[in-house]
């Protein structure tokens, strides 16, 4: 959780970097806009979502029933069974932790449940939220994800499975001064929808073969210091994937488009 709150803080600051370089005459929505780091936060913080690094189900871990919550340095996760037709869990947990002068807390909600066809379990379906916030002195720093979606096995090994329905991710982070005041506060909030989507977990780690995720994401930064307290901007566009962990991302605001090319487990960006 530490290294994923630190991931999250670099990515926003360099978008509050793009902010401060409004001031010297290129327009905000500009700004972030040609920048690469945004697109890399959208298509891999979908990635991250689907794989359980922000907590909560895992994609690789296959048509399971969870037999129970367990911690992790990354958050609550799920631990698996044997699995069982018809099973649902509906559960909320929350833990709390302290480790020196940072307080860390997670709160989850999870609620699975499971399908089968000809009483062999191929599917289940997901409706689930997990918030992680970690406070010190002189920061405040929160991610929230949101996910609800159906996986269906595509074939008998349970390796490959289509995934439909939606994932939210929000990302936020503070900055105080030694009196306690906030002298910036930046987030980024995303809503992916699914369509598609197929998953090959063959080796072990989640290959999207195919399908698209369309996304609207707001970018909001707020700093009382500059005239610029209060911008927010929106963006729109389509993940692609295209197997061999690599998508294309269109991404859109206003009249202006942008593609890249995103590496989803390297998060390298290349414009195209």
């Amino acid at each position: 959780m530490k290294a994923l709150f630190k991931y999250i803080i670099a990515l926003l600051i360099i978008v509050a970097c793009g902010y401060v370089a409004c001031k010297k005459g290129q327009s905000s929505s500009t700004t972030y806009f040609n920048s690469p780091d945004l697109t890399k936060q959208i298509a891999v913080g979908f990635y991250s979502s689907l794989i359980g690094q922000y907590g909560g189900a895992n994609i690789n871990d296959g048509i399971t029933a969870p037999g129970g919550i367990n911690l992790t340095n990354k958050g609550p996760g799920i631990s698996s069974v044997n699995s069982f037709c018809g099973y649902t869990i509906d559960t909320t947990y929350t833990y709390n932790q302290t480790a020196g002068d940072t307080v860390r807390k997670f709160i989850t909600h999870y609620k699975f449940t499971y399908g089968c066809t000809a009483n062999v379990l191929d599917s289940y379906s997901l409706a689930d939220s997990i918030t992680n916030t970690e406070t010190g002195p002189l920061f405040a720093n929160s991610s929230i994800l949101t996910q609800n979606y159906f996986v269906k096995a595509l074939d008998q090994t349970n390796k490959t499975a289509s995934v439909e329905g939606s994932i939210g991710t929000s990302f936020h982070t503070s900055v105080l001064n030694t009196s306690h005041v906030v002298t910036q506060y930046n987030n980024i909030d995303t809503k992916y929808v699914l369509s598609g989507v197929k998953v090959d977990i063959t080796s072990g780690t989640a290959n999207i073969t195919s399908g698209i995720a369309t996304f609207t994401t707001q970018v909001r930064n707020l700093d009382p210091t500059t005239p610029f307290s209060g911008y927010s901007s929106v963006f729109t566009g389509t993940i692609t994937f295209l197997s061999n962990h690599m998508a294309h991302v269109s991404i859109s605001t206003g009249n202006q488009t942008k593609l890249y090319t995103v590496n989803l487990i390297t998060a390298e960006v290349t414009a195209g």
